[in-house]
């Protein structure tokens, strides 16, 4: 891995399905405008940075999220790749829903969830494999770009179980990760890998 690297994660912008209070994660919900301009603000953090790769998941959410930085960047990066392996979790029969909501419809599923004993989402995908399939495509675009800066545009989930696997943090403590709507998380990347910023908004 190149000694000066660092991998930029974005949490894409709100969206019209207001992620910031329903668990959306393969709806594809557009980004509203107040998402649009969380990542605007974000573009004089990464204006300067020469990016080999900018990757983003399919949904669309991510990838305007990822245009609105690429059309700010002072140069292009050499490669813009969509990755379906980045797409978010999905959440099953709570897609769309607020916590109140699941509550109401899966009470059971609900309780046992907030315990922090669920094995996954009812009629979707299990916490295991989700982790296991996040820690897969983060080693996969790491061999597939190996040298250069990399800007990757994703969800919530996609960067707690991905800077979680970079970091080398247990499933506990990446699970706690919270990175908010419009974000971005730096990590360093040379012969030892560490977090350089967390959590950054403007």
């Amino acid at each position: 891995m190149s000694q000066k690297r660092c991998i930029y994660l974005v949490r894409h912008g709100e969206t019209v399905g207001e992620s910031s209070v329903r668990y959306h994660g393969r709806n594809d919900v557009p980004l509203s405008d107040e998402g649009r301009h969380q990542v605007s603000r974000l573009r004089q953090l990464v204006q300067h940075v020469r990016f080999a790769s900018v990757i983003h998941s399919p949904l669309d959410r991510a990838r305007e999220s990822a245009q609105i930085l690429i059309d700010g960047l002072h140069r292009a990066p050499d490669v813009i790749e969509e990755a379906p392996d980045l797409i978010e979790v999905d959440f099953g029969a709570i897609e769309g829903l607020t916590e109140a909501e699941i509550a109401v419809e899966l009470p059971e599923w609900f309780t046992v969830w907030k315990r922090g004993k669920a094995s996954g989402f009812p009629g979707g995908e299990s916490t295991e494999g989700f982790k296991q399939r996040i820690e897969a495509a983060f080693a996969g675009l790491l061999s597939r770009h190996p040298d250069g800066n990399l800007l990757v545009v994703v969800h919530k989930g996609v960067i707690k179980r991905g800077l979680g696997w970079m970091l080398g943090l247990s499933p506990d403590a990446a699970a706690q990760l919270d990175p908010a709507l419009g974000s971005l998380t730096v990590v360093s990347c040379g012969r030892e890998v560490r977090l350089k910023h967390w959590n950054q908004t403007l």
